[in-house]
């Protein structure tokens, strides 16, 4: 893959040792696609670097401002040559934690002592995140079937089996479109490196974007560069909605109403109650100096906020476990708000919203 370096290739770009390149990947300072016990280097985080010690400009301008911090090397760090002590840098990072509290591997010792603790305040959320594998299969299959052009808001690190856009490409054909959309660093290298790059090589039409949910009209437009906004299209968000204010959530299911044409379905998983959770996470983020927090809310008040922006028929696909205790929040919601006179449909509308090529008698993507 053209733009991945190897350590060597790295190393001899930053200027540093072979053994120092290997070492930032291992523990996190800059992001890299580990692939046995190998690591390769995005090119783009290699001209960072080497930005940084030619001119004395941090390599992330951004370091305090977002969740990953953990992601990212000081100036002093880049000038040395040497890293600084972890507790100076290692934050606790969203995507990190909640990837282990979903299973996966991709978390710091950090992050999983945070997630027990989570866990220690809210009994129910193992139960919970067990549950919210089957249900975010469930939400992101719905919202794949249902549309060609589909949106994923806070992907995340990559886990699930099949990527929305894998499903779409099989799903669609060439007519699938997806953009992933996240602001954390971490999540962003891992994303273009395991799903962007090698999603264009085989000619599938994927971006990823670095966009702040919390600004929903950068967003907005955004989304109109790589997207047919006058045709429905469909918005996951998997577990990321409980890291907005509620004003900031309102904010952005607005907008996104605002643009989208009606008929858009928005696919949404999120924890339900689990308010110890919330502050634990919320109280060792503010600790941290950590821009990012954790909302606790119950079905009904997720489903208001979207109803008041025109979003209804809301249909519930939490799957219930035996004997099991309350299950997240698993929904679709279709965009029904009339009031569209200034936008009309363009003469293809079929393209992006016809039957998918999968044949009649196929059970679709797993």
């Amino acid at each position: 893959m053209d733009d991945l370096l190897t350590p060597a290739q790295a190393a001899s770009q930053w200027g540093v040792s072979y053994a120092t390149a290997a070492r930032w990947a291992r523990e996190g300072t800059i992001p890299a696609l580990h692939v046995g016990r190998r690591y390769y280097y995005l090119q783009g985080t290699v001209d960072q670097v080497r930005r940084a010690r030619a001119t004395g400009v941090a390599p992330y301008p951004n370091h305090y401002a977002n969740a990953g911090v953990a992601m990212t090397m000081t100036w002093g760090a880049a000038r040395s040559g040497t890293l600084l002590d972890r507790e100076e840098w290692a934050l606790t990072n969203a995507a990190r934690t909640f990837d282990y509290l979903d299973y996966g591997k991709d978390s710091w010792s950090e992050d999983r002592h945070v997630a027990v603790k989570m866990a220690e305040a809210s009994p129910g959320l193992a139960g919970q995140m067990l549950v919210h594998r089957k249900a975010r299969e469930c939400v992101v299959d719905a919202v794949c079937r249902s549309f060609s052009q589909v949106i994923d808001l806070g992907c995340g690190l990559p886990a699930m089996r099949r990527a929305p856009h894998e499903r779409g490409r099989v799903l669609w054909g060439p007519r699938a479109r997806t953009v992933y959309v996240d602001h954390d660093l971490a999540a962003l290298a891992a994303v273009r490196a395991w799903w962007e790059h090698p999603a264009q090589v085989r000619g599938y039409n994927v971006r990823v974007l670095d966009l702040d949910l919390r600004y929903p009209e950068n967003l907005a437009s955004a989304l109109e560069e790589h997207l047919d906004l006058s045709v429905p299209v469909g918005v996951l968000s998997t577990l990321t909605l409980a890291h907005l204010q509620d004003e900031e959530l309102a904010g952005l299911v607005e907008a996104l109403a605002a643009r989208l044409a009606p008929g858009s379905g928005w696919g949404i998983t999120h924890l339900s109650g689990m308010v110890g959770a919330a502050e634990v996470y919320t109280g060792q983020a503010r600790e941290q100096g950590a821009d990012t927090r954790l909302v606790a809310r119950d079905p009904d008040g997720l489903r208001k906020v979207f109803e008041a922006s025109g979003w209804g028929r809301w249909r519930g696909l939490s799957p219930r476990e035996p004997g099991g205790g309350e299950p997240p929040i698993a929904a679709l919601t279709t965009l029904i708000r009339p009031d569209r006179a200034s936008r009309t449909a363009s003469p293809d509308r079929s393209e992006y919203t016809a039957s998918p090529v999968r044949p009649a008698g196929s059970t679709g993507v797993d």
